[in-house]
């Protein structure tokens, strides 16, 4: 067996018996700052910041690398130890292990990335608080390197234990996947935790629950109440269009072709903690456009009107690329949230039973295709990424429908 390039020993101090791998002179860059241990053997020659302080690094020197792996009971356990990790070496696979916690790197590290991403700043919020509330208080005193997918399994089993919902250990265990991958990524740990079949199986797939709507009478109900208020329009675009909270909160004028009867989908009003941000729609599918009835045409050529003469008495002039529907006559946008706390009074008033203002989304999707309209015309009509997921939303309308369409052909064909 020749003898491998990188040379190792094993090291005995009291009781405490380590594997040593020296790998070599490599490129080191130090941290300025006294007593930071953000030091690190790097490639890079082009400008650094230290990830621990952010001062800038100094030149990269050549600085011989060790490596101590700790924690064996036995000399004979740490010399097989040592004989796999030197053939991994020679072998360009060796990833040096981190001494890093969970904790430590989440918050000085993976926060950080995810604040200077490309997410949206309420997908932001969500790892962060299911870090926060779920990763943490049960990984976060661990170092990265001891992170098995056996740990990460019987976390999940703890977490459904606890009572906690599927939906919230889902986000949990999506939220550790994307975290550890990032550390895989850095060359911190030699494989992600979750990618493991044991992990897959130990998460919870909750299915879609059918969404809670108002029948076409209920609906219908609903606007018949609301002839003449203020949010009327509101109320008859959510019905007839299926858009989202925060896109009818961020939907402007310059939007609208009332001419042609439709609509683009351009901005939404996301809610992080409970401020409002206006920031690109969900995904590249929910940037669209949709078509609009006659009759909400005419809704919303009655708002304008309306909306202008709110103005007008107060000295403002209507523009163009004003919000639609407006929380008061200085044309300030709505809080998403407050829709649905405004159509729950209004529902309560006229004898419905409350709703969320999503559902009346549902409402539209369902009703659509209880009409015969095409799956994926409702599909482009909500700005789902794919059809799969209108579908699965959904799957309780289709089997109506599929029973409807049996006795439909039955009939034809028992009817001669």
């Amino acid at each position: 067996m020749p003898a491998s390039r990188k040379r190792g020993s094993v090291q005995v101090r009291g009781r405490s018996i380590s594997v040593v791998i020296d790998l070599g002179e490599a490129p080191w860059r130090k941290c300025p700052k006294p007593g930071c241990a953000g030091s690190v053997f790097t490639d890079k020659t082009g400008p650094m910041a230290c990830e621990r302080c952010s001062q800038p690094l100094e030149a990269p020197v050549l600085h011989r690398r060790r490596e101590w792996h700790s924690g064996y009971k036995t000399k004979g356990e740490a010399n097989k130890a040592l004989v796999a990790m030197l053939g991994e070496a020679d072998k360009g696979i060796h990833v040096e292990p981190s001494t890093l916690t969970v904790r430590s790197y989440v918050e000085t590290q993976w926060l950080r990335s995810l604040e200077t991403s490309n997410l949206r700043e309420s997908t932001v919020e969500m790892y962060r608080r299911s870090v926060r509330s779920y990763v943490l208080p049960h990984l976060g005193a661990l170092k990265l390197r001891d992170v098995t997918p056996a740990r990460v399994a019987a976390w999940l089993e703890t977490l459904k234990a606890a009572g906690i919902g599927d939906r919230t250990i889902e986000v949990a265990a999506i939220t550790a996947g994307k975290l550890f991958r990032s550390a895989f990524d850095r060359e911190l740990i030699s494989r992600n935790p979750c990618d493991n079949a044991a992990v897959r199986e130990a998460r919870p797939h909750p299915k879609a629950k059918a969404p809670t709507v108002w029948s076409t009478e209920e609906t219908k109900r609903f606007l018949d109440s609301q002839a003449g208020d203020r949010l009327f329009a509101l109320w008859r675009v959510a019905a007839t269009t299926g858009l989202r909270r925060g896109e009818l909160a961020a939907l402007r004028w310059s939007d609208l072709d009332l001419n042609a009867g439709s609509l683009r989908v351009s901005h939404t009003l996301a809610v992080v903690g409970y401020k409002v941000a206006e920031s690109e729609p969900k995904t590249e599918k929910s940037r669209r456009t949709v078509g609009l009835d006659s009759a909400t045409v005419s809704a919303l050529k009655a708002h304008r009107t309306r909306q202008a003469e709110e103005m007008f008495a107060i000295g403002r002039r209507p523009g163009k690329d004003g919000y639609v529907f407006t929380a008061n006559p200085q044309g300030d946008a709505f809080h998403p949230q407050r829709f649905t706390q405004i159509l729950e009074a209004k529902a309560k008033a006229a004898g419905l039973p409350p709703i969320h203002l999503h559902c009346l989304r549902h409402g539209h999707a369902t009703h659509a295709l209880e009409a015969g309209v095409p799956m994926k015309v409702v599909q482009e009509r909500l700005g789902h990424s794919s059809i799969a997921i209108t579908s699965d939303i959904y799957s309780h309308v289709l089997a109506a429908t599929d029973q409807a369409a049996a006795a439909q052909v039955a009939a034809v064909l028992d009817g001669g």
